[in-house]
């Protein structure tokens, strides 16, 4: 149970520690910004306890053990009552999907529709962030673990890039779950020449990479490939679940996400015991954030 509590308990930790540092760009500005680093979570904001990545991740939790399952209806009602009383951090695809819901689109309809408006612009990492309570709640059926990984990102992110990313990463977190520290070569063998064919070479490269070369900042941050390349990267790489956070809370780019994927991953491989327990105490509802890491695991 500590590594199920480890994901998604760093998986928020990530999120939160990123938050400020999300629109600074670069590490120079980031650092000119927090001159004695960035080492703590910030507290949130008044009312509004998670920002996107936390927020939709506890809802999809939330989903699964109440409808007793995936229920894509019930999920994005969920997230459109998230959006519409606080909404904090939300970004354009999911927004703009989710507002289709709202105003009576099917979920997988609006994620559709949404990718044919701006295909060119459609595989942000918005699918990757949230996912991993499929993997818990799935850890120990890998054909449903897929479907719901897929379906879950298909709300607001048809894109395959951002589906199979999705696939990719609970994979990765199911492997790390059970103790398999070699995760690369199952998620590859799972995911198979069904996804595209760019996600998997970012996949292969990982274990030969090195960390100068790793897409963090840019012009594509936020890009849900670059994303799962950095998290299975740290991963991979044996860094500890602190020293990699505040390193990406720090590397520019898409800070949150960045940290908050390879926290989830990273928390599913050392548990719970490698936050450090002051970012423990620094998490709304930490404890309730564990217990629903336990309910989903329970519930597979």
């Amino acid at each position: 149970m500590s590594r199920a509590r480890g994901a998604l308990l760093a998986l928020v930790a990530g999120n939160q520690l990123g938050v400020p540092t999300e629109y600074l760009g670069t590490p120079e500005a980031i650092r000119k910004q927090f001159p004695a680093g960035v080492t703590d979570l910030a507290p949130p904001p008044k009312n509004s306890p998670y920002d996107d990545d936390a927020a939709m991740a506890l809802l999809f939790g939330e989903s699964l053990l109440a409808a007793r399952g995936f229920d894509a209806a019930d999920l994005a009602r969920r997230w459109v009552k998230w959006m519409k009383v606080d909404g904090r951090g939300i970004g354009n695809t999911t927004k703009r999907a989710l507002t289709l819901i709202d105003r009576g689109k099917e979920p997988f309809e609006a994620g559709r529709l949404v990718y044919q408006e701006n295909p060119r612009f459609s595989a942000g990492n918005g699918s990757v962030m949230r996912c991993v309570p499929a993997a818990l709640r799935y850890h120990d059926d890998l054909d449903r673990l897929i479907r719901v990984s897929t379906q879950q990102a298909a709300i607001t992110h048809a894109d395959e890039r951002c589906t199979w990313g999705a696939a990719a990463v609970n994979l990765a977190a199911r492997e790390l779950l059970h103790g398999n520290i070699y995760f690369i070569d199952e998620v590859l063998h799972r995911i198979g020449d069904r996804a595209p064919r760019v996600l998997r070479d970012a996949i292969h490269r990982v274990p030969r990479e090195r960390e100068a070369d790793l897409p963090i900042a840019g012009p594509e941050s936020g890009y849900v490939v670059h994303c799962i390349e950095i998290a299975f990267w740290f991963v991979t790489h044996d860094r500890s679940l602190e020293e990699t956070l505040m390193f990406l809370a720090q590397a520019g780019g898409d800070t949150d996400t960045n940290a908050a994927v390879a926290g989830a991953l990273l928390g599913a491989r050392y548990g719970e015991t490698a936050l450090p327990p002051r970012w423990v105490a620094q998490i709304v509802g930490a404890q309730g954030i564990g217990k629903l890491a336990e309910e989903l695991v329970r519930a597979a």
